[in-house]
């Protein structure tokens, strides 16, 4: 027997009854999805683009969401995430992928402390905290 197709909102309508989707094709459409059900989907192995999730900000209640300040993140109370794609050849890829070194944690470090070896040696301005260029 062929697998039946449907689409996202009918997936979400079975999987909200309790039944399952598997033995079924998911084609997705144009149709958006709430958030929740969005986790659902995806709980269930539907790889839904982010696109077709819908957030409506007004139905969310920010009332228990606790204020951020300066201060929070000067007393490393939160910290700030960067992103960053590195480039590296296959020698690298491969040491990195053999699972023996953190590179979250490895990058972490060395900014650190280049950040204060900069300091150190007065390559940073100090009114604006700003690198200065090798000329000054």
């Amino acid at each position: 027997m062929a697998e039946q197709t449907i689409n996202q909102r009918k997936a979400v309508e079975l999987l909200r009854s309790g039944k399952t989707i598997n033995g079924f094709q998911i084609h997705l459409n144009e149709d958006k999805v709430e958030a929740l059900d969005a986790f659902l989907l995806r709980k269930n192995g539907v790889d839904l683009p982010d696109h077709l999730v819908f957030y409506d900000d007004e139905s969310i209640d920010f009332g228990d969401d606790a204020d951020i300040s300066a201060e929070d993140f000067a007393h490393e109370k939160l910290v700030r995430v960067l992103r960053a794609e590195v480039v590296v050849d296959k020698e690298i890829a491969d040491w990195v992928s053999q699972g023996n070194v953190n590179v979250n944690q490895l990058l972490t470090n060395l900014m650190k402390d280049f950040y204060k070896n900069a300091k150190a040696t007065s390559m940073l301005a100090l009114d604006d905290k700003k690198p200065r260029t090798m000329r000054g």
